[in-house]
C-alpha cells in the first residue's frame, strides 16, 4: 500500500478542524474567564482566549487546500459560481436582519454587502471575513494557473511569500492600518494551496523528524503569539500579532489535531472519544460559515441578559450548547416535544432585551 502524505490526515478530519476553529473564534468573542485574576494559569486562559483569531487563519489554510481540489472538478465559471453562492446567500440573509435591526439605510446596506466599506473605510465594517475570502476566491484561479506551471511548487510559494513581505514592508506607511488584518492572512492561504498540492501528490511523507518539526513550529508560533499579543513586539509588518505567529500556528496545529484524532481512532479503548470529538466538532465545521455569520449578532442581542442572570460557567456552557440544539434530535434522538421546548427556549433568548453594548453599536450604526 502506497504511503500517503502526512498532510492527508487534515483532509480526513477537515470538518472537525474547522469546527475547532469556529469554536476558538467564538471563545475569543464570548468566553467568560473562569480562573480568578492573579491565580495560576489565569494568564494562560487570557492568552488562549485572546489569540482566538488564529481560528481565522486555520479557516484560510483549509480553504486554500480545498480550492486545489475544487478547481479540478469544474470549469472556472462553475468554480466561481459555486464559491460565491456558498458565501453570499448566508451573508445576505444576515445582512438583511442586521440592517433592519440597526437601521441601515439602503446606501449603507449596499456599501457593506458589496465590500465597498471593507476596501475604502474599514475591513471591520461588517463581517470582514466574507469580502476577504471572496477576494481570495476571485484571485485563486489566476494564481493556480501560474502555480501549476512552476517546476518546484515549494520554492515558488516561498518566492511569492518573499514578494508579499517586501510589498507589505514598502506599503506599511501607505496602506490603511486595519487592512493588514486581511493582507497579513494572505500567506496562510498560499501555504494552504501548497498543502493541497502536496497532499494530492503524496509529497511530504510522514516521519518522526517532520512531526518533531511540526511540534516545534507550533511552539514557536505560540511563543511569538505571546510576544506580539502580550508584549506588543513588532515583527516584520504592522499588526504583527496576526501574521507570522498565526501562520506558524495554522501550519502546525491542524496537523497535530488531526493526528491525535487519528491515533485515538486507531485504539479500541479510545475509538469512541475520537468519534465523539469528530461528531461534535464536525457539526460546527459543517455549519462554520452560518455559525460565523450569526454568532456575534445573536450574542450581542443577549449578552447583557446573560451577564445579569448567569455566572461565567453557565454562560460558557450555554455558548457551547446553544448552536448544538439543531443537531441534538439527530444525534441523541430526542423526542419531538423536547426539541420543541429547546427551540422555544432559543426563541425566548432571542427576544430578550438588547444589551447596552448592542444599543451603543446601533446608535453608532456599526456592526463588526
Amino acid at each position: 500500500m502506497e504511503e500517503k502524505s502526512m498532510i492527508a490526515v487534515i483532509s480526513k478530519y477537515r470538518k472537525a478542524i474547522m469546527g475547532f476553529a469556529a469554536l476558538w473564534i467564538l471563545a475569543m468573542h464570548e468566553w467568560r474567564l473562569l480562573i480568578p485574576y492573579g491565580e495560576s494559569f489565569w494568564e494562560r486562559e487570557v492568552f488562549l482566549k485572546d489569540i482566538g483569531f488564529c481560528g481565522v487563519d486555520i479557516f484560510l489554510l483549509l480553504s486554500g487546500m480545498g480550492l486545489t481540489y475544487a478547481i479540478k472538478k469544474s470549469s472556472v465559471g462553475r468554480f466561481y459560481f459555486g464559491r460565491i453562492k456558498r458565501i453570499l446567500f448566508p451573508c445576505l440573509a444576515v445582512a438583511v436582519i442586521v440592517g433592519v435591526s440597526y437601521g441601515w439605510s439602503a446606501r449603507e446596506f449596499l456599501a457593506n454587502v458589496s465590500g465597498y466599506n471593507f476596501y475604502f473605510k474599514s475591513i471591520y465594517s461588517f463581517m470582514w471575513f466574507v469580502p476577504a475570502i471572496l477576494t481570495l476566491y476571485l484571485v485563486f484561479p489566476f494564481y493556480w494557473a501560474i502555480f501549476s506551471r512552476a517546476k518546484n511548487k515549494t520554492v515558488f510559494t516561498l518566492t511569492v511569500l518573499v514578494i508579499w513581505l517586501l510589498v507589505s514592508m514598502v506599503l506599511r506607511d501607505r496602506l490603511r492600518g486595519d487592512m493588514y488584518g486581511f493582507t497579513n492572512r494572505i500567506p496562510v492561504f498560499l501555504v494552504g494551496v501548497l498543502y493541497g498540492w502536496l497532499c494530492q501528490n503524496n509529497r511530504m511523507r510522514e516521519s518522526r523528524g517532520l512531526w518533531a518539526l511540526t511540534a516545534l513550529t507550533l511552539l514557536l508560533g505560540l511563543y511569538l503569539a505571546d510576544r506580539t499579543n502580550v508584549d506588543g513586539m513588532y515583527l516584520l509588518v504592522p499588526v504583527s500579532n496576526c501574521c507570522v505567529p498565526n501562520l506558524l500556528i495554522a501550519m502546525s496545529l491542524p496537523l497535530i489535531m488531526a493526528k491525535l484524532l487519528d491515533l485515538l481512532a486507531s485504539f479500541r479503548a479510545t475509538r469512541w472519544l475520537s468519534a465523539a470529538a469528530n461528531a461534535v466538532l464536525g457539526f460546527f465545521g459543517m455549519m462554520s460559515l452560518e455559525f460565523y455569520c450569526i454568532q456575534q449578532w445573536v450574542s450581542e442581542m443577549i449578552s447583557g441578559y446573560l451577564d445579569t442572570h448567569f455566572g461565567h460557567k453557565a454562560i460558557n456552557l450555554l455558548m457551547l450548547a446553544f448552536p448544538l440544539c439543531p443537531m441534538m434530535p439527530r444525534r441523541l434522538r430526542l423526542s419531538s416535544r423536547m426539541h420543541r421546548n429547546l427551540r422555544a427556549t432559543a426563541v425566548m433568548l432571542l427576544k430578550m432585551p438588547v444589551s447596552p453594548i448592542c444599543r451603543d453599536r446601533r446608535a453608532a450604526g456599526r456592526f463588526k
